[in-house]
């Protein structure tokens, strides 16, 4: 559109952001590279892995077990300081952190075992990449192109004006965000088993609603919509059986 005249920019902070990101070209891994990379971190997308490479093949059943015992925890602790009448009661929170450590190791192990060869670097150089994307589409002169307030907007109506339509934009940039600093949180974190319950719990709670915030707006996606809730899903991740009749009345 830049190119062919389309949109009516000439000398702002947009245009010349168009010039120098096609100019300097900063992305040096092709796309069918990101997407394979991106299928041996996370089992995302169809491109087929190399032979030999190490897929992790369970994230995504992993991420949605982490955020629902991590939900579930916070869950409890809450019940058992109502039923309890305060925090102070025995010091000892309701919720059991063990499976939110369990899953969170395994989490983090599969993560670090699949995320070898050249994803950090690749990760990096994308994450310089959307930056800049990021902050050419706050440009004012972009947003003034297409009588858009934020950047967010600008996606959207190009999304649906020339993209063919337009994905769930709050929804996965609020996944995005709370996804993102979950797996900061454990990549940072060791799950040490004799964690004191307190610490622990002081050092989790950041985290907690963000899980919930990653959860609810993962319902709301076309993929989520089947997510049976909290505690059926934790059982399923857990491998503990539920008969039909108790999952339909849990949901």
């Amino acid at each position: 559109m830049f190119h062919l005249g389309k949109m009516r920019i000439q000398r702002g902070p947009g245009a010349r952001g168009l010039y120098l990101l096609e100019k300097w070209q900063p992305l040096r891994y092709k796309r069918r590279e990101r997407e394979i990379a991106y299928r041996r971190a996370f089992n995302y997308g169809v491109s087929q892995p190399p032979a030999g490479a190490v897929v992790n093949r369970n994230f995504h059943r992993q991420l949605v077990g982490f955020m629902v015992a991590l939900a579930q925890y916070f869950r409890d602790l809450l019940i058992g300081e109502v039923i309890r009448g305060g925090q102070l009661i025995e010091q000892r929170p309701f919720g059991s952190i063990g499976t939110v450590q369990r899953i969170g190791l395994d989490l983090r192990y599969a993560l670090d075992r699949a995320s070898y060869g050249n994803i950090f670097a690749l990760s990096v150089e994308t994450g310089h990449y959307l930056k800049q994307v990021l902050a050419l589409l706050d440009a004012p002169d972009i947003k003034k192109a297409f009588d858009a307030n934020t950047k967010w907007n600008v996606v959207e109506i190009v999304s649906q004006r020339y993209l063919g339509g337009m994905a769930e934009i709050s929804q996965r940039a609020k996944m995005a965000e709370s996804g993102r600093r979950i797996l900061q949180f454990i990549s940072d974190h060791d799950f040490k088993t004799a964690v004191d319950p307190i610490l622990f719990q002081s050092e989790v709670r950041p985290m907690g609603s963000h899980a919930e915030a990653w959860l609810a707006a993962y319902r709301m996606t076309r993929e989520g919509r089947g997510f049976p809730g909290v505690t059926p899903a934790l059982r399923s991740v857990l491998g503990i059986e539920t008969s039909r009749t108790s999952q339909a009345e849990l949901r």
